[in-house]
């Protein structure tokens, strides 16, 4: 979460979650055990919404939490992405009777434009609003999960979820792009990797104009960034701010520019990329806070497993952790890396506001949707919307290249075959591709919000 106070102060609140104490190769032994309580880390939403809104926040929790629990409680109508998410997992879902007791009717998923409630959260959800957060680390809830990982031989124990105190407060980190400050958050999160490819493409003299060229270089700056991200494999606590300068400045941005303009084909390096299931949202008040937002539980459905009792699902972040063999691997109370990039925009000029707060879902589609985004901004010149809209280009560490149907020209298609070992077209405005939600500010102070058509989202204003 990415905070900018009406005073000009900016703070990150982390709440990447962490491994139980107890997980090891042993416990959890495959790679690809990407489902089950196993593949669970200590949820950490709850706990940072929770120290955001006591600290930072005007309302009562009770008032704040009201819509949600409506929500869980009325239920919504189920839409067309809702169901083909759930088509996409059925086979594990149906694994797990908690599942499919919520998801499922009669073995068969719910039906379109159904109303989708939720008692059992409900219930959690009350809880939570008259006996505060703690109560999901120590209290009643965190009891309940406790069981249920005991009746179903997860690794969370009572000593974990109590362990998970207070989220890290970081201050952000940024860079200089075209005359704007980029404001993102710091490792483990993917805000690096988003700076230091606008860095990089600042530098490469392009033309703009030429849609093949743009899109051609946008692929494989993605993908020597993400290349860099694996020479660096620091705790996110050994990272110090000289460190974080130099990653995101102009020399490293050099010698990574370099690599860009080689135009050969980099070494395939096995890398298996989650679409995500991820959430984001920006909020900005009449005071001049603004709050950049990112939540996940990694997978659609995280585990495939819920709560029968409590009625959500746990994450299965576990599955992200490399076994054996290289930095950060899984032992007790390891943190995963995350990709979430929430940003905010600044005119050099005129700091004291953000031009744009936004941020995405999909994965490691965060950083090349958000950057992508940023720069139609910035240098294309398109409103916040058209931006968000425009379409979209990807490149991988194994080699890929996604582009969508909307410009994979001939022309673009062969040039990116000298670049990329497989490309893929995608269609015109693909899920895969990432999902951004952001607002912008024009010179009168209006704001304006855009919700992503890949993916369902929505804006709101009062």
């Amino acid at each position: 979460m990415l905070i900018h106070f009406p005073d000009g102060k900016r703070l990150v609140l982390d709440g990447h979650s962490y491994g139980p104490a107890g997980v090891s190769t042993k416990s959890v032994k495959s790679s690809s055990q990407r489902i089950g309580y196993k593949a669970t880390t200590i949820p950490s939403t709850v706990a940072t919404l929770g120290m955001a809104g006591s600290r930072f926040g005007k309302l009562p929790l009770a008032q704040v939490m009201a819509p949600a629990i409506e929500l869980a409680e009325n239920g919504y109508p189920v839409t067309r992405l809702f169901r083909k998410q759930v088509q996409w997992c059925r086979a594990q879902l149906l694994k797990n009777p908690a599942a499919e007791a919520i998801l499922f009717r009669d073995g068969k998923v719910i039906k379109r434009r159904e109303l989708f409630r939720q008692p059992q959260l409900a219930l959690t959800l009350k809880r939570l609003s008259s006996a505060g957060a703690d109560d999901f680390y120590r209290g009643e809830i965190a009891r309940e999960i406790v069981a249920d990982m005991s009746r179903n031989g997860g690794l969370i124990t009572a000593d974990d979820l109590a362990g998970l105190a207070v989220p890290i407060q970081h201050e952000p980190i940024s860079t200089q792009f075209r005359g704007y400050e980029i404001v993102s958050v710091p490792p483990p999160g993917g805000g690096l990797q988003l700076l230091q490819a606008l860095k990089v493409l600042e530098l490469i003299d392009l033309d703009a104009s030429d849609p093949n060229a743009w899109y051609e270089t946008i692929a494989r700056v993605m993908q020597v960034v993400y290349r860099d991200r694996l020479s660096w494999p620091f705790k996110p606590d050994e990272m110090t701010d000289s460190m974080h300068r130099w990653l995101v400045g102009a020399d490293r941005a050099a010698e990574l520019a370099q690599q860009v303009r080689a135009e050969r084909k980099q070494e395939v390096i096995e890398d298996d990329e989650d679409e995500g299931d991820t959430t984001h949202l920006c909020v900005a008040d009449e005071s001049g806070m603004v709050v950049s937002l990112t939540q996940s539980i990694q997978s659609l459905y995280g585990a495939k497993v819920a709560s029968d009792k409590l009625g959500f699902f746990y994450n299965n972040y576990l599955s992200t952790i490399p076994r054996h063999g290289k930095f950060l691997s899984l032992v007790g109370n390891v943190a995963p890396r995350s990709n979430a990039a929430p940003t905010m925009v600044f005119d050099s000029n005129n700091k004291s506001t953000p031009i744009m707060a936004l941020g995405a879902a999909g994965s490691r589609r965060i950083t090349s949707s958000v950057m992508q985004v940023i720069a139609n901004t910035l240098v294309h010149g398109l409103a916040i919307g058209e931006a968000v809209d425009a379409p979209r280009i990807h490149g991988t560490l194994s080699g890929k290249a996604y582009v969508e149907r909307r410009v994979a020209t001939e022309e673009m298609v062969r040039r990116l075959g000298n670049s990329f070992h497989v490309v893929e077209v995608k269609a015109a405005r693909s899920y895969s591709m990432g999902g951004v939600q952001a607002i912008a500010r024009d010179g009168h102070g209006v704001w304006t919000a855009s919700a992503d058509p890949r993916r369902e989202g929505t804006s709101s204003g009062l």
